[in-house]
């Protein structure tokens, strides 16, 4: 068994190949040469990885994608490597490829200093093998336009209509995530403006569709932003689906919602997808008129635990407290670790013999450490024992 990043089109052809056949995609071999050959020739571009495993003959077996990106993590910048396309041909399954190629890819992404590693599962059962877990859900929330009545605006509203409102839109998205996990650092290219109020990448989901942005102001600068496109239900009215939304206060979000209401001729409702704990059925006069959703599952797993102890806000004042943490996809996560802080910050973390206050298994620490859930949670999961210290892990998680 050789298990290796792929370098070269003729293994970038059969990885498409492996990972064609295992989604029952289907495999267009000559389409995809010509496609392989451009990228290794320069002349388009190849983003991501590839890697893949081989037997014993030379043949590969199984292959999947990968793509790194910077995102943030109690206000530090860190690096994060999502898996995708996980593929092994059908006659090769069951014999131990992907968690041998997992293992290897997954320990080359922690030597090279990736935090995490993501992806978005078939079955979480399936991927909880390897030590992933659910660490972000989304909440989508449908609204009708009516119940949006009462909100009043206390901002200005311009439509974005060049480059040069783009500098505005990444300084509020950038304010906005400082403090938020997992949050994408986007790039140049995310960025560059396309014309009509379009910007960034195209989105698999509204790639057809024009999208709308609004930018709302006041004398003391720029508080939000909208993006948005229209779902037509019938030849006159249709739904708002937010694409992006981002606010500076409650006051902000307040004046986005009072906009929406104002394109209430045209308008039925309003589809909002935001993080899940801004429940808007809290905030409309009818709350049973709020469809929702739990949806855009993502699974992650922390790569370095000592690491992530390290970048981890810390309560104020000094103290100390013991984590266990059990690894049992990547050994060499597992230990109990002695954590020190200082007024907010990680002064110290050093592995230890003494008894832990908390033991938690990879799944559970990498969610806690992100935020997904507070540790009163986290203690209904099999595998976390809470023995000690709990005021101060209470702060902690």
């Amino acid at each position: 068994m050789e298990i290796r990043k792929l370098e070269q089109w003729p293994e970038w052809l059969e990885s498409e190949r492996i990972i064609g056949t295992a989604f029952l995609f289907g495999f267009d071999e000559k389409k995809t040469e010509e496609k392989v050959k451009k990228q290794a020739a320069g002349e388009e571009p190849r983003d991501g990885e590839c890697w893949g495993l081989f037997d014993d003959d030379g043949n590969m077996q199984t292959s999947f994608k990968t793509s790194r990106e910077n995102v943030m993590f109690h206000g530090n910048v860190v690096s994060l490597s999502e898996v995708n396309m996980v593929g092994s041909l059908p006659e090769s399954r069951g014999s131990g490829n992907v968690r041998a190629l997992m293992a290897e890819v997954l320990r080359t992404f922690r030597a090279r200093g990736d935090l995490f590693a993501t992806l978005m599962p078939f079955s979480f059962a399936f991927y909880r093998k390897f030590g992933f877990d659910l660490i972000e859900k989304k909440l989508t929330q449908k609204i009708p336009i009516e119940e949006l009545q009462p909100f009043t605006s206390t901002l200005t509203v311009r439509q974005v209509r060049s480059a040069e409102d783009m500098p505005a839109l990444r300084s509020m998205y950038e304010r906005s995530i400082r403090d938020r996990n997992l949050s994408p650092l986007r790039t140049e290219k995310d960025w560059e403006y396309h014309g009509n109020g379009e910007f960034g990448q195209p989105d698999w989901f509204t790639r057809d569709k024009q999208k709308y942005t609004y930018i709302f102001s006041d004398v003391k600068g720029d508080h939000a932003w909208i993006q948005f496109v229209f779902d037509q239900k019938d030849i006159l009215t249709g739904d708002m689906r937010v694409t992006e939304l981002v606010y500076d206060s409650p006051e902000a979000f307040r004046s986005v919602l009072a906009f929406i209401y104002g394109m209430r001729a045209k308008l039925v409702n309003v589809v909002i997808t935001i993080p899940e704990k801004l429940d808007l059925s809290f905030l409309i006069p009818e709350c049973s008129h709020a469809e929702q959703t739990l949806g855009g599952h993502l699974m992650g797993r922390v790569l370095d635990v000592e690491k992530a102890l390290q970048l981890m806000y810390q309560p104020e004042g000094t103290g100390e407290y013991h984590i266990r943490v059990v690894d049992e996809f990547l050994s060499e996560n597992t230990g109990t670790y002695l954590v020190t802080y200082r007024d907010g910050k990680t002064e110290k973390v050093e592995r230890t013999e003494q008894e832990a206050d908390l033991e938690v298994g990879i799944g559970t620490f990498s969610q806690l450490a992100v935020g997904l859930y507070r540790l009163q949670t986290a203690l209904y999961r099999e595998g976390t024992i809470l023995t000690a210290n709990d005021e101060i892990l209470y702060r902690v998680f």
